[in-house]
């Protein structure tokens, strides 16, 4: 109840490029991109096929449509259903939709319009795990990948695929030639570009970056981009997905995790990325000559990612003086609590910077939140001098509620409360 709010801010550093011809880029093949692995008329089980080798299974079938074909008035649908966890589906080399299961429910099913062509059409389809929980210790048995394909709205009513002829890929040309390790970095198969292509799906990109500035965290921002692989310097930053959340998804507008737990507690962020930063260790970055590998599966702009330093930017305290001031951890029991200690405010900025400005003080009756304090009827005005004249310029700070400095008590009677917000520089 003691203990100091610290606010963090991402500040944006634009993604520098150490060479002119900045970008390289690699184009996935749709479907079976060398021999196929196998051949089966039904499906097999993703997790059990891959060996969590990759994420990434292709399945391909094809099949014949009459020349006559299309008669008017049909539309015809893709129907896909799948244990989990997603699936992105090609027809004659376009992609025409992605699916996914959800945290609680890795399966789905999926109904996509068509568009198909008199004579031959091809079907792929990349199905994925994305590290979805989905049976806790049991992940292995309960399985993953697709249980049924057909087309409804065919003349001659619906045309199941599930028993066609399916050849199967494990993994992606990328991943097999390893693209994201730094000695593929002169691989003949990387295509030098000035302006990478945007929006387009299973392309590979390659940059060469310079280190953000500082010391702080950072954070590669993902936002432009749909969803993939990214690696700095070989070392796997991981998958990111910075898929929008519903703005309708029971997001509070205040927060009280009081009484019994629901995930339905203190939602924020409704519409907006429900993943956006992903955390690169400082340690991973070389003086220079940094390499960053992008895999984009569904289509983005390369051209807006930007690394992101976690900058730790204000700290703020509330500290009533009914708020216990014994140090909990080292409590010795045996000792009476006859003469309380007046209850105290401590302020720390993160290592190497500074109490800069005191935007906000009250010693009295303040309210509120971190960022959006405000003064009660009760409010002492030498609140701002005293805390200013304890804090400004140095490191960390302790200011007590019973400081000389607030002299008389500006309202008896009432429970005294110190609030304040602090910027750190």
């Amino acid at each position: 109840v003691r203990s100091q709010t610290l606010m963090v801010d991402m500040v944006p550093e634009t993604l520098q490029a150490s060479k002119p011809d900045q970008w390289s880029i690699f184009t996935e093949r749709i479907g079976i991109w060398d021999k196929n692995d196998f051949v089966r008329n039904e499906f097999v089980d993703h997790i059990n096929t891959t060996k969590d080798s990759t994420d990434y299974l292709w399945h391909t079938t094809s099949f014949d449509v009459d020349r006559n074909y299309p008669a008017s008035g049909n539309h015809p649908i893709l129907n896909i259903g799948s244990k989990g966890h997603a699936v992105h589906a090609f027809l004659n080399n376009m992609l025409i939709g992605s699916a996914y299961g959800n945290g609680s429910e890795s399966s789905f099913s999926v109904q996509m319009p068509i568009n198909l062509k008199a004579g031959k059409n091809e079907i792929a389809l990349l199905s994925m795990t994305v590290g979805l929980k989905s049976a806790g210790p049991y992940y292995e048995w309960v399985g993953a990948g697709l249980t049924s394909v057909n087309i409804s709205g065919m003349q001659n009513g619906t045309m199941d695929l599930s028993s066609n002829n399916w050849a199967y890929k494990i993994g992606l040309e990328g991943e097999h030639y390893r693209l994201f390790k730094p000695d593929q970095g002169n691989n003949q198969r990387w295509r030098p570009q000035s302006e990478p292509p945007k929006h387009q799906p299973l392309t590979w990109y390659k940059v060469n970056v310079d280190v953000p500035q500082g010391d702080d965290p950072v954070g590669l921002d993902m936002q432009s981009m749909g969803k993939g692989l990214v690696w700095l310097n070989g070392n796997a930053i991981g998958r990111y997905w910075p898929r929008t959340s519903p703005t309708d998804d029971r997001c509070t507008p205040s927060c009280d995790y009081r009484g019994k737990f629901s995930p339905n507690k203190c939602r924020a962020g409704c519409g907006k990325p429900t993943q956006r930063w992903y955390h690169v260790p400082r340690s991973w970055f070389h003086p220079s000559g940094n390499t960053l590998v992008v895999f984009e599966e569904q289509g983005g702009d390369p051209t807006k990612i930007t690394f992101s330093r976690r900058v730790a930017t204000s700290v703020c305290s509330f500290v009533s003086e009914n708020y216990p001031s014994i140090d909990l951890e080292s409590w010795d029991k045996s000792i009476s609590d006859e003469n309380p200690l007046a209850a105290k405010v401590q302020l720390s900025c993160p290592k190497g910077k500074n109490i800069s400005s005191i935007k906000f003080a009250s010693f009295g009756d303040p309210s509120g939140t971190c960022r959006s304090y405000q003064q009660g009827s009760c409010h002492h005005p030498d609140s701002l001098s005293v805390v200013e004249k304890a804090c400004l310029n140095i490191n960390s700070c302790t200011v007590s509620l019973s400081d000389e400095g607030f002299g008389e008590d500006p309202c008896p009677g009432v429970t005294k409360t110190l609030a304040i917000e602090a910027d750190c520089s």
